[in-house]
């Protein structure tokens, strides 16, 4: 009778363990992480995004870069970070953010886009990823306990390192539906808040949705919510909208057309 029970308590004991480290990697790792992004210094944030680039090796179009970093100047948008965008010119559709403020837009999904609204719509969400730290909440969710580790002994160096060793990873890092809703939402009112023209951001995600052609995945396993879903809430948010011309704009984006049409 007394092995058995101990073989019932060992059993539980095993089962507490495995549940315990189940709710630790679930809940409290993620939450974790979360108060951790929050407290990095911006000058970290900086060191980091910078580790990760430079571990891509991507190559830089200087002078699409330079009008890139133009267009977003002349929007007009205030913020602690020094946002760097990089033209790398590469047919891949695609455009992600770094932290500390650093945006990389790939040639493929410029050379999609027929108005500077669709540029407006794509710069301000990528830099609603940088101001709300939402690459850096993610890297320290999927990297936690490296960075943490890191971080509880000062060794800042290891950490960046950490994040370099995974730049492959980090620069198709999924945010979640939640962020990207929130980057969307947050971005549009940046549009709405210049008068620039909303239908830019539908533009922008009809030509990701001609990209997904044939590799349809349900929103409920998606890190992103669906494109029609996206292009619908943000039709509703911006209905009633009188946008006015920018030429500026119009002027920079045009420039950069002449390069990548």
């Amino acid at each position: 009778m007394k092995k058995l029970f101990a073989l019932y308590r060992n059993a539980l004991l095993v089962f507490a363990l495995i549940g315990g480290l189940l709710l630790g990697y679930f809940f409290v790792l993620p939450f974790t992480a979360e108060q951790v992004a929050s407290v990095i210094p911006r000058s970290s944030e900086v060191m980091l995004g910078n580790a990760v680039y430079a571990a891509l090796q991507e190559e830089d179009d200087s002078s699409g870069s330079e009008l890139l970093n133009a267009f977003f100047d002349s929007l007009h948008i205030v913020t602690p970070y020094s946002i760097r965008i990089t033209l790398v010119d590469d047919k891949t559709v695609n455009a992600f953010a770094l932290p500390g403020g650093q945006i990389v837009v790939y040639s493929g999904l410029l050379k999609k886009m027929k108005s500077y609204p669709e540029l407006a719509a794509l710069l301000s969400h990528e830099f609603v990823h940088v101001e709300n730290r939402h690459a850096t909440r993610s890297i320290c969710r999927s990297l936690g306990s490296q960075f943490f580790v890191g971080l509880l002994f000062g060794n800042m160096g290891s950490l960046v390192s950490v994040a370099a060793g995974h730049a492959n990873e980090i620069r198709s890092l999924s945010y979640s539906r939640e962020l990207e809703k929130e980057a969307d939402m947050s971005g549009l009112q940046l549009l709405l808040d210049r008068r620039i023209d909303a239908r830019g951001f539908a533009d922008l995600f009809g030509h990701l949705k001609e990209e997904e052609s044939g590799r349809v995945i349900p929103e409920i396993i998606s890190s992103h919510p669906d494109t029609d879903v996206r292009a619908a809430y943000i039709k509703k948010a911006a209905a009633g909208q009188q946008p006015v011309s920018h030429p500026a704009l119009h002027h920079i984006f045009d420039k950069l057309k002449k390069s990548y049409p």
